[in-house]
């Protein structure tokens, strides 16, 4: 099915009119329009393409509501009242999450550390790393869990020599 812009945008109209005075906000319906692409797009069959089309749009609404009314809340709090968090026992964590996780990567095969570099670091898809090491998508998503597996567990093992 085409979806047809001017469609989504009265279809916006329509839903924010319940909010009060319907707006014109090409913010909302682009996103409505990408929410409505991304869910016909998972559905084999529609049988009522509008009223789908509809119950996305309201949904997108909602969303764009609630997440104004989350923002002006936050924005009205004062800022001293926020805790602080106790930001270096964090960086002391996070430097020590990330040497342990560093010494687990070194202690695996070069083979699965590749795939967890390509996947983690460098933003590679799936599919990309499949074909940059001429295997299968279901071969590379099962190396990853097995890699990641074996690094929770390294890591675990060396997180339970640091603590005795």
């Amino acid at each position: 099915m085409n979806i047809d812009p001017s469609e989504i945008r009265f279809m916006v109209r329509l839903a924010t009119r319940r909010t009060g005075a319907p707006l014109h906000d090409e913010d909302l319906e682009q996103d409505a329009m990408l929410k409505a692409v991304e869910a016909f797009r998972k559905q084999r069959e529609i049988r009522h393409p509008r009223a789908f089309l509809m119950k996305i749009v309201r949904d997108a609404v909602r969303d764009h509501w609630r997440r104004r009314r989350c923002l002006e809340y936050f924005d009205a709090l004062d800022e001293l009242r926020f805790a602080q968090l106790p930001r270096f026992e964090d960086e002391l964590d996070r430097r020590r999450q990330s040497e342990m996780l560093r010494q687990a990567l070194l202690s695996i095969d070069e083979d699965k550390r590749t795939t967890i570099e390509l996947f983690y670091s460098e933003d590679c898809s799936i599919a990309e790393i499949a074909r940059l090491q001429n295997k299968s998508v279901s071969a590379v998503k099962m190396q990853l869990m097995r890699a990641r597996r074996l690094l929770a567990g390294i890591v675990r093992a060396l997180s339970n020599k640091k603590s005795r």
